[in-house]
């Protein structure tokens, strides 16, 4: 176990350290800020892993004496880093992408245990999710490309959540075509293929099957019938898994309809590469084009209803034409299915033609996409109401923080204005704020920065400053998912209230309350 004071030393040097100062926003305002470019250490101290090991002043300095990352300043009470950050980026070159690694994801600590038998020590560590699930897809930077390249080397000796997985630099994977990337994320090392089998669904084999791997479902394989060849394919991210579902089925046959499945098990990378695709076939694509296609609206202002939507597509399709069935969610967007594909486009023209087409004020937008396909907007929103703040080292609630904000700003904080939404919970070290406006913003940043902060509950409050740029953007798409989350659980609660999809009072095909109805809060 490494002392105390080395292990200060790490985790400072961690946090200045190339890898991680080029993403910390924080770090990087707090440079800028300070005579210098010297970070405090009472900033540093609110930092809890290094707060878990001291908050003493003397002890930091002692720890850091000798550091080759950070310098202290004459006062021995601020540090910075000694050197600046390099020009390029080389962190694709000294990253590796891990794939293969099933569908439990490792703890960070896990993962660095596996880098450990292999003698390297990750910098950066990322697990990548896909729609709230983990891919089996990680990204490790380490300390330099040729570590990296060494690691590559010994990947096979790599063993996360008995994972081994397939391994390549960042570099090399972000050269590959789209197609190829999704092929190496899948990371299917071996396969079991089973020929002439009966002509049944593939929920079919998937009943049959589910005994062979239901103690131990991580070795449960993608199970993929092609009816045109009547083959079955079980693909596996892991040899020894595969190796041992072959070994049971040998023992254990699955017969279907009186027929038993022969599984052969294929190893060669050439052979699983040639494997048949699922591809989208040109006349699949036809049919759902002559299918219909669906029109978006976005850019919806607030406290729209369902009503004020119809209204407005009335004006395009006439006052007699039954409204389509709308999908909207609450917030800034809604969409409807128009079942033919040139009655669509017909429709698409004319509410595009529309002068002056408006939503609760602002001007919408409208769209013309494939049915299922998903509509890809730039987020609109206003800059410079953000402010991030940090170092808060007391329970204090968002409401305490709210209201003494708004109290130092007087008259400038009423009828709405002032601190409108606050982003933050008891216990955390930094929260946001939304501030009515970009010239309050401003302020704000500045009452609390200047004079000593702000006093919340006898805790002053004296870091902040403006977010802007792609933190910024990425509040206002996590704003905005919330509300859509939100909204479609008020909604799912309100159907099962009155008695499940469209029921009850108010229920029905877009009714206000029903499926697609209700009002912005």
């Amino acid at each position: 176990m490494a002392s105390v004071d080395a292990q200060i030393k790490k985790q400072v040097e961690f946090y200045f350290s190339d890898s991680n100062f080029r993403r910390d926003k924080f770090l990087q305002m707090e440079t800028k800020k300070h005579d210098g470019g010297f970070v405090p250490f009472r900033v540093l101290f609110t930092f809890k892993k290094l707060a878990e090991l001291t908050t003493d002043a003397a002890v930091l300095q002692a720890a850091l004496a000798d550091s080759d990352v950070v310098e202290l300043n004459a006062t021995k009470d601020a540090l910075k880093r000694r050197h600046a950050l390099p020009e390029t980026d080389d962190a694709p070159e000294r990253t590796l992408v891990l794939a293969g690694l099933g569908s439990n994801s490792p703890t960070i600590d896990e993962i660095k245990a596996a880098f450990t038998a292999v003698d390297a020590e990750p910098l950066f560590i990322q697990r990548k999710i896909f729609r709230k699930r983990f891919s089996g897809v990680v990204t490790v930077e380490l300390k330099s490309a040729a570590e990296r390249e060494r690691v590559a080397a010994v990947a096979d000796q790599l063993r996360i959540l008995e994972h081994v997985p397939s391994a390549t630099s960042l570099a090399a994977f972000q050269k590959l075509s789209l197609d190829e990337q999704k092929e190496f994320e899948k990371a299917y090392t071996a396969m079991l293929v089973a020929k002439d089998v009966p002509a049944k669904p593939v929920t079919t084999y998937l009943d049959e099957l589910l005994p062979v791997w239901h103690e131990q479902p991580a070795l449960r394989p993608r199970v993929k019938l092609v009816p045109e060849t009547a083959t079955l394919y079980l693909l596996f991210t892991q040899v020894a898994f595969a190796e041992k579902v072959h070994a049971a089925l040998a023992a254990t046959p699955v017969a279907i309809d009186g027929s038993t499945l022969a599984f052969e098990l294929v190893t060669d990378q050439q052979a699983i590469a040639a494997r048949p695709r699922t591809a989208e076939r040109k006349d699949t694509k036809r049919k759902r084009d002559a299918e219909g296609k669906t029109i978006h609206i976005s850019n919806i202002g607030s406290r729209v209803r369902m009503d004020d939507i119809k209204k407005l597509l009335a004006t395009a399709m006439g006052p007699d034409v039954r409204s389509p069935y709308i999908e909207y969610d609450g917030l800034d967007r809604a969409s409807f299915t128009v079942p033919n594909a040139d009655a669509a486009a017909a429709l698409f023209e004319k509410l595009v033609a529309l002068d002056g087409a408006e939503l609760g004020g602002k001007k919408v937008a409208f769209h013309l996409l494939d049915v299922g396909e998903a509509l890809e907007v730039e987020l609109q929103y206003e800059k410079g109401l953000i402010v991030a703040f940090d170092g808060v080292d007391a329970e204090v609630s968002r409401d305490a923080i709210k209201d003494a904000l708004n109290a130092k700003l007087g008259d400038k904080a009423v009828d709405g204005q002032g601190i409108a939404f606050i982003k933050y919970q008891i216990g955390d070290k930094s929260g946001h704020l939304r501030v009515s406006s970009a010239e309050l913003a401003q302020e704000v940043v500045a009452l609390i920065t200047t004079g000593g902060g702000v006093d919340v509950n006898g805790f002053m409050l004296t870091q902040a400053a403006l977010v802007d740029g792609d933190a910024e953007k990425q509040f206002w798409v996590d704003a905005h998912d919330a509300r859509v989350n939100r909204f479609k659980a008020a909604r799912t609660n309100k159907s099962q209230q009155f008695g499940g999809r469209g029921g009850g009072r108010g229920g029905g095909r877009g009714g206000r309350g029903g499926r697609g109805g209700g009002r912005r809060n």
